[in-house]
């Protein structure tokens, strides 16, 4: 009798959670096939079944394929991130803002009723002039909903 798989609840309508559930079994199933004949590969016996069963052997040798593939993607991927930490790490803080890599620091709120000074008029000016920014960016998206 072939080997199949004998669970048909997933036969009649299958849902969103049917495919996820088939898909965490065929995984699993995939686990289990992989590291039995990667067993069978060390002890040097992996040829008997290969040679015996050409589904196994087609199997095998797409999923070695496979496996190789993802761990370059994802050396690939660190690589990549190890070297844009690198490159931000040499750049200051004013080089990553002017860049668009870091937002400005945000300003620590004080209450500004009256200014008595340059300096706290000047920041009463930019808290305006934020606000209106906002205000204006605000109106823009509703009129386009």
């Amino acid at each position: 009798m072939p080997c199949m798989s004998y669970d048909t609840n997933w036969a009649h309508g299958s849902s969103d959670s049917d495919i996820r559930r088939l898909k965490k079994e065929a995984d699993k199933l995939a686990r289990i096939a992989c590291a039995a004949m990667t067993e069978l590969e060390k002890m040097g016996k992996e040829d008997f079944l290969i040679l015996k069963n050409e589904e196994v052997g087609h199997w095998w040798a797409a999923h070695k394929e496979a496996d190789r593939q993802e761990r370059e993607r994802v050396a690939e991927r660190e690589r990549r991130e190890r070297v844009k930490k690198e490159a931000l790490d040499r750049l200051t803080d004013e080089e990553k803002e002017l860049l668009g890599l870091k937002r400005p620091a945000v300003m620590k709120h004080k209450k500004i009723s009256n200014p008595t000074s340059w300096d706290d008029a000047h920041e009463l000016d930019e808290v305006e002039y934020v606000l209106e920014e906002l205000k204006s960016s605000y109106d823009a998206i509703m009129k386009r909903k």
